[in-house]
C-alpha cells in the first residue's frame, strides 16, 4: 500500500520539519541568486547562525577562484532547469566556511517552478573525508609505483652478482681456493642484502599510521641497537661516535630503529677511508627534535640533495646502490610518525642525514 503525503504537503509546518531533518545540507535560491531558505545541516556545514544566510548572496559559499565560473553555471541552469544527480562531472566542487576554512562538498540540483518564480535547490553533501581518503589512496598507489621500481632494481643487482659469481665457480675448475672462498663470501652478502631488502618490503607494505601507539623513545638504546644489527665486516674500519644523551622525542621504537639502520648503513658505505660517522641530536624549530647521521664521505652536490629522497635512481649507478631503497623507507617512516627527513651536503665535505620528530603529542595539535 502507497504512502499518503499529501497531508503532510499541505501543511507548510510539516514541509519545514521535513527539510530540517536531512542529512544532507539543502539551500533554496531563486535566479537572483539570493539565499530563500537553508537548513539546519547547511548552517552547521558552513558555520553559520540561523536565518544568518537568509537574503544573502550564494556567492557568499563559494570560494573567490570559483565565483565567476559558479556565476555563469547558476545563468545557464536557470535558463534550462533539469534535475542533477550527485556523481554528475559537476556535483563534486569547493565551498567556504564562514570562517574561510574551504572543504570539498557534492551537490544535486532540482528546482520547483511556482506561480510567482523559479526557484533552485541544492542538496550538499561533505566529502571532505572521502576525497582526503581519495588523494592519500593516489599518492600511496604512486609511492608502491616508485617502491616497486626500486625494489626491481635491488633485488636484479643482487640477483646478478649471485648468478654472475656462482657461474665463475662453476666453470673455473682451476680457480684457487682463496678465490673461490673469496667468491663465495660476495655470494654470502648478496643473499643477505636481498633478505634485508624483503624484510624492509615488508615493512614498507604494512606502514599504516593507525596500527602503532606512539610512546616516549629510548633513542641512544634504539642508535645502539641498529649498530648492533649491522656485520663487524660491513662495519670494517669505521669509526662511530655515538652521543651521550638525545633529545626527547615520541614515536614507534621499531620504526626508529630502521630509520637509523638505514642512515648508519649508508654512512658507513660513502664515509671517507676510514668513515668517520657521528650520531646525534638537537633542538629544532616548533617543539621539533633534529637526530642526525653525520659522515666524511664524498658528500652531494645541490641537486642530488634535492632528489636523493625523491628518485634516488636520477643519482647515477655510484649512489643509487646504497641510497635507493632505504631513503624511500625512511622518508614514508618519518612522515607516518608526523615529522620530515632532510639532507645537508657539500661536495667533498660529507654530508648529514637527518629526520625531525615532535617532542610530544602537543606538538602534532
Amino acid at each position: 500500500m502507497m504512502m499518503d503525503f499529501s497531508d503532510i504537503f499541505k501543511n507548510s509546518i510539516s514541509v519545514q520539519s521535513l527539510i530540517e531533518s536531512m542529512a544532507e545540507g539543502v539551500i533554496f535560491i531563486n535566479k537572483r541568486s539570493e539565499i530563500l531558505l537553508v537548513n539546519k545541516t547547511t548552517n552547521e556545514l558552513f558555520g553559520y547562525e540561523t536565518n544568518e544566510l537568509i537574503g544573502q548572496s550564494i556567492e557568499k559559499l563559494i570560494p573567490n577562484r570559483h565565483k565567476e565560473q559558479h556565476k555563469t553555471h547558476l545563468l545557464t541552469y536557470f535558463s534550462a532547469p533539469k534535475a542533477r544527480p550527485m556523481g554528475h562531472a559537476n556535483s563534486k566542487l569547493s565551498g567556504i566556511k564562514k570562517d574561510g576554512t574551504l572543504f570539498s562538498l557534492e551537490i544535486s540540483l532540482s528546482f520547483i517552478n511556482t506561480d510567482k518564480e523559479l526557484i533552485g535547490i541544492a542538496f550538499i553533501t561533505d566529502i571532505s573525508a572521502r576525497v582526503k581518503a581519495e588523494n592519500e589512496l593516489k599518492i600511496r598507489n604512486i609511492e608502491l609505483d616508485a617502491f616497486g621500481h626500486t625494489i626491481a632494481h635491488e633485488l636484479h643487482s643482487q640477483l646478478n652478482s649471485i648468478i654472475g659469481f656462482s657461474q665463475l665457480i662453476l666453470t673455473d675448475k682451476e680457480m684457487s681456493e682463496e678465490k673461490r672462498n673469496s667468491f663465495l663470501e660476495i655470494i654470502v652478502s648478496s643473499g643477505f642484502k636481498m633478505s634485508s631488502i624483503i624484510t624492509e618490503m615488508l615493512l614498507f607494505s604494512n606502514l599504516k599510521k593507525d596500527e602503532i601507539v606512539k610512546t616516549h623513545l629510548s633513542m641512544k638504546d634504539i642508535v645502539e641497537e641498529a649498530v648492533n644489527r649491522i656485520s663487524e665486516s660491513e662495519k670494517g674500519t669505521a669509526k662511530i661516535f655515538i652521543a651521550k644523551e638525545f633529545e626527547p622525542s615520541i614515536g614507534y621504537g621499531p620504526w626508529i630503529e630502521e630509520v637509523w639502520y638505514n642512515y648508519i648503513r649508508n654512512a658507513i658505505k660513502y664515509g671517507g677511508t676510514p668513515p668517520n660517522i657521528e650520531i646525534g641530536s638537537s633542538i629544532a624549530e616548533d617543539g621539533y627534535k633534529k637526530f642526525w647521521v653525520k659522515d666524511n664521505g664524498i658528500g652531494l652536490d645541490e641537486r642530488q640533495c634535492d632528489i636523493i629522497f625523491v628518485d634516488p635512481h636520477k643519482l647515477g649507478d655510484g649512489l643509487v646502490k646504497g641510497h635507493g631503497l632505504g631513503l624511500s623507507i625512511v622518508q614514508r617512516i618519518i612522515k607516518k610518525l608526523d615529522g620530515w627527513v632532510k639532507v645537508e651536503s657539500t661536495p667533498n665535505k660529507g654530508s648529514i642525514f637527518s629526520f625531525y620528530l615532535p617532542h610530544s603529542q602537543d606538538n602534532l595539535l
